[in-house]
């Protein structure tokens, strides 16, 4: 398993990157996963965002493409992602 420096070789955006770097940055007593998915012409960045001690958690998703500089971003709470992912089944979708 990679580390959480050597999965950031793999986003090419700089500005993806410093926004991971500012989340983490600005949550020290965080544990972060980490995964990168790339279906062309798209990359997908997921971070997960736990912090016990001030008891929350977080789901933080990437999207870019090569074409330009602009990416999106949403943060979900863990929660809110377990209540989609029950939507989603419920619909029959894949």
């Amino acid at each position: 398993m990679l580390d959480l420096k050597e999965q950031m070789l793999q986003i090419s955006s700089p500005d993806v990157k410093q926004h991971i770097e500012g989340i983490m940055d600005a949550s020290p007593t965080s544990r972060f996963d980490f995964h990168v998915t790339t279906e062309l012409p798209n990359v997908y960045v997921y971070l997960i965002e736990d912090n016990s001690l001030e008891d929350y958690s977080s789901f933080h998703v990437f999207s870019y493409d090569y074409v330009g500089q602009d990416y999106s971003f949403h943060c979900f709470p863990v929660k809110q992602m377990h209540r989609m992912h029950e939507f989603i089944l419920k619909t029959n979708l894949d």
